[in-house]
């Protein structure tokens, strides 16, 4: 991407500003919700810190030595550091080489960047660690770290970064990008919707098929809430599904048909299109036991980013959901 994105045009020009003010500080937090670009944007101002002949807009030539080097994933004045495999940690290991690359002059260009993406996943030594590099920066070092949980990372972290937000998006340019994307405007602004404003993640969604598994889901839970599945079962059903995915996904239906209960016509719904069918289904609950299930999942959406066990994990939501006893509900979860 050699341009921000419709919606990053304000943060792009308060960068390009700070640029060109020399204010721009040694270390940045991109905070805000998944999929609305934190990472691109952070990868397109790395590149227009490290081109040789940036345009008047500040966005990298993408013909230049520097940028063909940061292309080919070889450039010596830039770091992407995350977790080295999927749902593990960003290492202490990783944050000392962190600090040995630091200490060294830049190779090419005028500058330096390091991204760490998602700062929330860096253990305890290796957040401890950062302080260091955040306390005493290396020579034209800029630290750009990304999170969607700012809350999870140590006070003493966000008070050492200039803080930039990412909101969700709802605006006609964000719908004319994504229905640009889709070809297909109307299953864009579905898209956005369920995604909670997540541009990217609205676009993956509909790509990966998500439309559709969101869809057998609907069926399966119904089907559950109605006595006609069997929730152990349908927990080995879903096991092989994505489960930060699964859980989200029941998440938003819980809020929404928690708006539904508190008014027959809330202002916003998650999940529009399933308004009549999450409106029957609220029926069976009362409002309290609802949010007491929001707290159960939000909680499930914590374990999945470990390595939790997906069956049982599941079997605890959907037990609960298909009145199963007291007793078992709890021997799914101590087994």
């Amino acid at each position: 991407m050699l341009q921000p994105y419709p919606w990053h045009q304000v943060q792009w020009q308060e960068m390009q500003q700070r640029i060109s003010g020399g204010r721009l500080p040694h270390a940045l937090l991109f905070s805000g919700p998944a999929g609305v670009g934190k990472l691109d944007f952070a990868l397109l101002l790395a590149a227009s810190l490290l081109c040789d002949q940036p345009d008047a807009a500040a966005l990298p030539c993408g013909n230049c030595r520097g940028c063909q080097l940061l292309a080919a994933g070889s450039h010596p004045d830039f770091r992407l550091l995350q977790p080295e495999e999927e749902g593990k940690e960003i290492t202490i290991g990783q944050i000392r080489e962190l600090l040995v690359w630091q200490a060294l002059t830049p190779q090419y260009g005028r500058a330096r960047a390091v991204i760490i993406e998602p700062a929330d996943r860096m253990n305890a030594n290796a957040a401890n660690a950062l302080l260091k590099t955040l306390e005493e920066p290396g020579r034209e070092v800029l630290l750009l770290l990304i999170t969607a949980r700012p809350a999870a990372l140590l006070p003493t972290i966000r008070s050492r970064c200039q803080q930039l937000p990412f909101a969700a998006q709802s605006g006609a340019e964000t719908h004319a990008w994504l229905s640009g994307q889709l070809a297909d405007a109307q299953q864009a602004a579905l898209a956005l919707a369920i995604s909670g404003g997540a541009p990217l993640r609205a676009r993956a969604l509909v790509a990966e098929g998500g439309m559709e598994r969101r869809e057998r889901l609907f069926a399966d839970f119904a089907a559950l809430l109605e006595g006609g599945q069997e929730p152990v079962a349908l927990a080995a059903q879903w096991q092989p599904l994505s489960l930060p995915e699964t859980l989200a996904t029941l998440h938003g239906w819980h809020v929404d048909m928690a708006r539904l209960k508190v008014t027959a016509s809330p202002a916003r719904l998650d999940n529009p299109d399933l308004r009549e069918r999450l409106q029957a289904l609220s029926e069976r609950v009362d409002l309290a036991e609802l949010i007491q299930r929001q707290g159960r999942l939000q909680e499930a959406m914590r374990l999945a980013r470990g390595h939790p066990n997906t069956q049982l994990l599941l079997e605890d939501i959907l037990l609960g959901w298909s009145g199963g006893s007291r007793q078992a509900r709890s021997a799914a979860t101590t087994r």
